[in-house]
């Protein structure tokens, strides 16, 4: 029957049906249009919303901010506070024996290194700035004048001892100690705690 429609027909049929999708393409256009304004809609509400959230966000990050900051400040200043440094300050003179002169070559040269102890205490090194080759005896029991120095104490330490610190000392006047300065009753140096 198709077959049979002339060709004028044939022509309206083709118009009327190209017409009609034509008609509904434009509302389907509608449609997708309409669909895409509410998408927008929601999303620019949705914006809106996280706007709103991201400032109480921020606010709220702002303030938890500031109060870590206190905090960690706070904690530092008493770490800082309880971390402070002692150090131990050495001077005065002291009575000790000379068991050794070391020769020129363990020192520099006019220089000398003697072997001393505290009565009944370890041995340690005493540096002279000059050769006291001749001028100290082995054997015999000094009082050694030093230059007041200080040094930063180990958190541990509560007793230091000036023979630790050898190194330190620089002896500025000797003399041969008297009877009275010998034995128990030698003289030490005096140590002062102090605290930075």
């Amino acid at each position: 029957m198709l077959c049979s429609i002339s060709g004028k027909r044939q022509r309206r049929w083709k118009s009327c049906i190209n017409n009609s999708e034509f008609e509904g393409g434009n509302s389907m256009k509608k449609i997708i249009a309409m669909v895409l304004c509410l998408v927008l809609v929601f999303s620019l509400a949705g914006c809106g919303n996280n706007d709103q959230s991201s400032d109480t966000h921020d606010a709220n990050y702002e303030e938890g901010y500031t109060a870590g900051y206190e905090v960690g400040y706070n904690d530092g200043k008493q770490q800082m506070a309880e971390n402070k440094k002692y150090f131990a300050q050495f001077s005065g003179s002291f009575t000790a024996s000379v068991e050794q002169l070391l020769p020129d070559y363990f020192a520099l040269p006019g220089k000398t290194i003697a072997v001393v102890h505290f009565f009944q205490d370890k041995p340690f090194l005493l540096r002279f700035q000059e050769d006291m080759t001749g001028k100290l005896v082995e054997g015999t029991v000094y009082v050694f004048e030093f230059k007041t120095f200080e040094v930063e104490l180990p958190a541990d330490e509560e007793n230091p001892d000036i023979s630790d610190y050898m190194y330190s000392i620089d002896v500025t006047n000797y003399r041969v100690a008297e009877d009275s300065e010998l034995g128990l009753d030698s003289i030490m140096p005096t140590v002062e705690i102090i605290s930075k």
